[in-house]
């Protein structure tokens, strides 16, 4: 049996990314043929403070550089050296985009390596016209082989000129089993964990940055014009992350008149628990390692993704893992995989209670319409039998887009990019396991 060397780059590695290519590596032993290699291009990201513990051998293509910062050149360099020094047959790469992910694809190319391109872009996210779009389509069009996130990211680079037998779904994935089995062991000692993180008794909950496309000013006005109304429900809000959008967020929550709880210096032996016992209002906990995360979904009543635009969201992978109903916008780029429309057995359920919007496992609304989300947070607060409902179809719909099913789906990529016959793949939305053929 022929063996060939496969990369995988990403700009930095963190938890997400880990929990794939440790998947990625165990199907390639399994299938055999393959040797893994797990690359980078800087040891550090501007975005995210993660605490890192790599689980296998990290190739750094600019040990200690922030990999945002790096310039075409140094990327280009680097990555020519380090790619051929793997005698890389197939590399799996960050898109064409930024410059660095642009730099590493020619790098490839001028190497005679194949090509595949991860991207989580659809066609409510494009921002190119004109000559910028030829350009795009040019490059897309110049990988071997594509794995995206779903439909609307598959549907988008088949537009690009991608031929449809070259993409693969199933590229956004997180550790499903990882947060699952971390929520039920939170809710099995819920009060003891409350108290540790001052967590209120009942909250929604927001987890992401703190900046401008994730729309968290409709969130709080949703909340606050609920919370004005005087609803019996004493639900408070919970925003996990930070940003640059926190001081503004924060101004608006005194607008509405919405009481402020501080617990970004909380390390989970924070306050006293009566201090959440006060009037519901917005709790802010900074950022927080993804080992601490299970604990603020397993113990929401939901999660809400309010974007403006999204590529993906992966902490709606999250939320449904730990079995929360989600909801998010309409724009938002894993809503149409991941939130299914009802099926008769869920309309013989709630016959005369569907909203618009409603969805299996959770509820969709347009970004800008916070008087629809209001609508939705006041309807979920009020029904705990369809809060159970919608999480346990949530984790059950989650299985479709596994780091299983990234590791099967990635290999197929990769022998789609090399034109060797291809293997069984999975398409998301299906049942994780689904055999299909190309």
């Amino acid at each position: 049996m022929t063996t060939r060397n496969l990369g995988v780059l990403w700009a930095q590695y963190g938890p997400y990314h880990f929990a794939r290519v440790e998947a990625l590596r165990r199907q390639a032993a399994l299938e055999g043929g393959w040797n893994v290699h797990a690359l980078e291009m800087g040891s550090q990201t501007a975005d995210y403070a993660w605490t890192r513990n790599a689980p296998f051998e990290l190739a750094t293509l600019c040990p200690g550089a922030v990999a945002e910062r790096l310039s075409f050149r140094a990327v280009f360099l680097a990555a020519r050296r380090v790619f051929s020094r793997l005698k890389l047959d197939v590399c799996i790469l960050p898109s064409y985009a930024p410059k660095q992910s642009l730099a590493a694809f020619l790098a490839a190319k001028t190497l005679g390596i194949s090509t595949v391109m991860m991207n989580e872009s659809h066609a409510g996210t494009a921002r190119t016209r004109g000559i910028s779009a030829l350009v795009k389509s040019r490059l897309v069009r110049a990988f071997d082989a594509g794995l995206v996130g779903g439909q609307p990211q598959k549907r988008y680079f088949e537009s690009l000129g991608m031929p449809p037998e070259k993409i693969f779904t199933g590229y956004d994935a997180v550790d499903n089993d990882f947060f699952s089995e971390k929520s039920d062991g939170i809710r099995a000692a819920s009060a003891s964990w409350r108290v540790r993180f001052s967590l209120p008794e009942r909250y929604f909950l927001s987890l992401g940055r703190f900046v401008a496309k994730k729309n968290l000013s409709t969130l709080i006005e949703a909340y606050g014009e609920w919370r004005a109304g005087r609803p019996p429900e004493p639900v408070h809000l919970v925003m996990v992350g930070s940003g640059e959008e926190e001081v503004p967020l924060k101004a608006l929550c005194r607008k509405y008149h919405l009481p402020i709880y501080d617990h970004a210096g909380a390390t989970g032996q924070s306050q006293a628990p009566e201090t959440v016992a006060e009037q519901p209002g917005v709790h802010f906990y900074g950022f927080r390692q993804i080992e601490e995360n299970p604990v603020f979904y397993a113990l929401a009543e939901a999660f809400v993704l309010p974007s403006a635009w999204e590529e993906w969201g992966l902490v709606v992978n999250e939320a449904m893992a730990c079995k929360l109903p989600v909801v998010v916008s309409d724009v938002v780029g894993c809503a149409e995989d991941l939130l299914p429309v009802l099926n008769k057995s869920d309309l013989k359920s709630h016959p005369d209670s569907v909203m618009a919007g409603m969805r299996t496992n959770g509820f969709v609304f347009p970004p800008g319409s916070a008087s629809g989300l209001k609508k939705i947070l006041a309807r979920l607060a009020s029904d705990p039998d369809l809060r159970l409902t919608m999480g346990q179809a949530g984790r059950q719909i989650v299985e479709s887009v596994s780091c299983g099913v990234f590791a099967r789906n990635a290999l197929a990529s990769a022998r789609a990019a090399l034109g060797v016959p291809s293997g069984v793949f999975e398409k998301v939305g299906e049942p994780a396991g689904t055999v299909r053929h190309p």
